[in-house]
C-alpha cells in the first residue's frame, strides 16, 4: 500500500497489511474508531485489528492514529484493546536511559513487552527473553507465542521502533 494511502485516516473495515509468519498469516484491519471526544475527531482515531490465521487469534486496539507523532504522544497514555474478547492495555514509554523505555502488552491472556537492548530490540514474554530483532531489521523468533507475533506485527506495522529510540537522536 502506497504510503500517502497508509497515512490518511480509515472510513470503512479494509485490510491493510498482510504478512506470512511460521504461526501463520497474519492481517490488519484498520476501521473507524470509537469517536466521543473532539480531540478523537480532529485525530481521526481508528481500531485497528490484528488477527492470526483468518482471527483465529485477534488483537484488537482502539483509539489508534496513523500519524506517528501522535500515536507516540497517545501511547504514552496508553490503549485500551482485547486479545481474543479479554481486556489488556498497550503502553510505551520513553526516556533517556535505555532501560526505562519500552513497548507493553499487558492483560489477564498476554504479557508481552519490546524493549531496546545494547544493539537491537529484545522480545520479552512473562519476563523471558523469546526473540530479538537482527540488524537487518529481521525479527529472530524461535518458538514464538501466538500473541507475541501478533505484538511484533502491531510493534511494526504501527511504526513504534522511534519510540524506543534515544529521545536526543530520534528526531535529527
Amino acid at each position: 500500500m502506497p504510503f500517502v494511502e497508509w497515512r490518511n485516516p480509515a472510513i470503512a473495515a479494509e485490510v491493510y497489511a498482510r504478512c506470512t509468519t511460521p504461526r501463520g498469516e497474519v492481517t490488519l484491519v484498520r476501521e473507524r474508531g470509537p469517536r466521543t471526544r473532539p480531540e478523537d475527531h480532529a485525530d481521526a482515531v481508528e481500531s485497528w485489528t490484528v488477527s492470526l490465521r483468518d482471527g483465529e487469534v485477534t488483537l484488537k486496539v482502539h483509539r489508534l492514529v496513523p500519524e506517528p507523532l501522535l500515536m507516540r504522544w497517545r501511547l504514552w497514555k496508553g490503549f485500551e484493546g482485547e486479545v481474543d474478547g479479554e481486556p489488556f492495555r498497550f503502553t510505551g514509554t520513553s526516556a533517556l536511559r535505555r532501560s526505562r523505555r519500552s513497548v507493553t502488552y499487558e492483560g489477564p491472556t498476554i504479557d508481552v513487552r519490546i524493549v531496546p537492548r545494547a544493539f537491537s530490540l529484545r522480545l520479552v514474554e512473562q519476563g523471558e527473553e523469546i526473540g530479538f530483532r537482527s540488524f537487518s531489521n529481521q525479527w529472530e523468533l524461535p518458538d514464538p507465542t501466538d500473541h507475541a507475533v501478533l505484538a511484533v506485527c502491531l510493534f511494526e506495522w504501527a511504526g513504534l521502533e522511534d519510540l524506543l529510540r534515544t529521545p536526543v537522536l530520534r528526531d535529527l
